[in-house]
């Protein structure tokens, strides 16, 4: 192919968009999540410390969870917003704590809704 040929098909080529924009899909889920997505990482580091220390494989934390291998590669990868039934499923698996909340007395929440 000589030098002409390679720049009409390069041409081609770069005037139509890729069937395949998941990068584009990335980007704009990164952009939504830009917040969460440190505490996502974490969550997900701790996924896998847990796994290691447990001697447990993706395989076994699967069914235990009942999600897709693609679901927990999300979750492994820090790539999915999870909800707080999934992490308390995800903590009951692995008897693992992923997150607190730091409850209040009763009385307080009575006393600040009257505010």
């Amino acid at each position: 192919m000589n030098r002409k040929a390679k720049l009409e098909k390069l041409k081609k080529i770069s005037k139509t968009e890729s069937k395949n924009t998941k990068w584009k899909e990335i980007a704009k889920w990164n952009q939504d999540h830009t917040e969460s997505l440190e505490d996502y990482m974490i969550i997900a580091s701790r996924i896998s410390q847990s796994l290691k220390a447990k001697g447990m494989t993706q395989k076994e934390l699967e069914k235990k969870l009942e999600v897709s291998p693609q679901a927990l590669t999300r979750i492994m990868k820090g790539r999915q917003n999870l909800t707080l039934q999934s992490i308390r499923k995800i903590e009951k698996a692995l008897d693992i704590t992923l997150i607190a909340v730091h409850r209040h007395e009763p009385s307080m929440i009575f006393n600040m809704s009257q505010e």
